[in-house]
């Protein structure tokens, strides 16, 4: 998923279920941990696409090891910031399980993956498509529709 994506399926998660009712610090958090989060692509040093550069962070293993001690670190400073740590990194795994990218859901303990081509979204910048397959954008315009209808609707 690309991070437009990723940004408000988070955001938009904050404002369906209540987390919190402070908008700066959903934006800030999800920026962090649902944007943010994909910068570990770039000090993977393998000459692979964007998406072959996934490293265990971004895996659930990531969540339990990195995601639930940083929360739980967090909410010593404020106890909101425990659902703000786990809303959008959980979220931005779950979107990127639903891609059609190639994925190792017991990394870093395993090399078991779940093969290239399974998933619902295809990435916009992919230049092929897939048979069966849904283009993100679509996604996107739901994401952004979704917000915009609970914008009119608060």
């Amino acid at each position: 998923m690309n991070p437009i994506n990723h940004f408000i399926f988070s955001f938009t998660l904050f404002l369906l279920f209540r987390f919190n009712q402070d908008v700066f610090s959903s934006i800030i958090f999800s920026l962090i941990f649902a944007v943010l989060i994909d910068l570990d692509h770039l000090y993977k040093k393998i000459k692979k696409s964007w998406d072959a550069r996934r490293t265990w962070i971004q895996e659930p293993f990531g969540l339990i090891l990195i995601g639930f001690p940083l929360a739980f670190l967090l909410s010593f400073i404020n106890r909101s910031f425990l659902w703000l740590t786990l809303i959008p990194y959980s979220s931005h795994i779950f979107l990127d399980y639903l891609c059609v990218f190639e994925a190792f859901p017991l990394a870093p303990f395993s090399k078991i993956k779940k093969p290239k081509g399974m998933g619902i979204f295809v990435p916009f910048y992919f230049n092929w498509k897939m048979k069966g397959k849904i283009s993100e954008n679509y996604f996107l315009l739901a994401n952004l529709i979704f917000l915009l209808f609970y914008k009119l609707t608060y």
